[in-house]
């Protein structure tokens, strides 16, 4: 139940101005983001936004005291949520108990990830690692350099360059605003994968907060990006998180090839959990919208 970059209050100032609220108490609070869309009013996770939920701090040793302590601060922070047709949040790993949220009404879903606790010797992480993924690496070193970008407009305008005409599901210009917003304050990177010409073949954005490293945003050019280029820019990411001592995040699995993917850095699966709520004309309309994209065999079920 820890705080995250995603709860910070220049955070939620930048992807949901004049948008988002709190509720808070003497143990802990509860930030969340609403919105308005035909007739429904909803809590959801804003833009580019992993992880909200309670921030609560428990006292006493006994894992019994603790957990009741929990269920209650949680269950008396959504008693006083505002009345909204559908309410979602996404929980960090480290909150592995949902009850509160059942208790209340909610049900649970699951968001996969990969963690890797980079706190560790770097050899033992690079030992953790797949055969084929090291090689990659290795090659990826043999033919591009690592370098380090300020410029976040420039990585912005070569993300919508590598979109192939695909619609970004985010607003573009949020990337330079959080950006320069978490380098001030010592939390961001952006690197580049540079072939001996000055070529880039890929870009990857890291954030991170007092325990969590996380591969935030990444590119490569399709039609020139060297094999290694972004198994190349992720260690180097792994490598800054063990100087930070943090715990390295992949930030999702989002389908079959990118789970093949994380899986060859060695990582540990973890779950995010999504609790969700919706009132009764909602889940009927979100119903009625299933149903339609079953009917055209539009996919309705995936890695979230």
């Amino acid at each position: 139940m820890r705080k995250t970059i995603f709860h910070e209050d220049w955070w939620l100032d930048i992807v949901a101005p004049d948008h988002w609220s709190e509720i808070a108490s003497d143990r802990g609070y509860l930030r969340y983001a609403y919105t308005s869309t035909m007739m429904f009013r909803s809590i959801q996770m804003p833009p580019l936004t992993r992880i909200l939920g309670p921030v609560i701090e428990l006292d006493g040793k006994k894992n019994e005291s603790r957990q009741r302590a929990a269920f209650g601060e949680v269950c008396d922070l959504l008693d006083e949520l505002p009345d909204f047709d559908r309410i979602e949040f996404k929980l960090d790993p480290s909150f592995t108990d949902v009850l509160a949220f059942q208790a209340r009404g909610f049900r649970a879903g699951v968001q996969h990830t990969f963690q890797t606790d980079c706190r560790r010797p770097e050899d033992e992480l690079w030992a953790d690692m797949r055969d084929k993924t090291r090689n990659i690496i290795r090659r990826g070193h043999d033919n591009l350099t690592v370098e380090e970008i300020a410029d976040a407009t420039a990585f912005k305008n070569f993300y919508a360059d590598n979109l192939g005409g695909e619609k970004s599901y985010f607003g573009l210009y949020l990337i330079p605003e959080i950006f320069e917003a978490a380098r001030a304050r010592g939390q961001a990177r952006i690197l580049a994968a540079v072939d001996k010409k000055g070529t880039i073949h890929a870009q990857t954005f890291f954030l991170w907060d007092d325990e969590s490293y996380y591969y935030f945003l990444s590119s490569r050019n399709r039609g020139i990006a060297h094999p290694g280029a972004v198994s190349t820019l992720i260690w180097a990411g792994m490598r800054h998180a063990r100087e930070l001592g943090l715990t390295f995040d992949f930030d999702g699995v989002t389908s079959q090839s990118r789970y093949q993917f994380m899986v060859g850095f060695g990582g540990r699966p973890a779950t995010r959990f999504i609790v969700t709520k919706g009132a009764l004309l909602y889940d009927a309309h979100i119903s009625a919208r299933d149903f339609k994209n079953r009917v055209i065999g539009k996919s309705a079920v995936g890695f979230y």
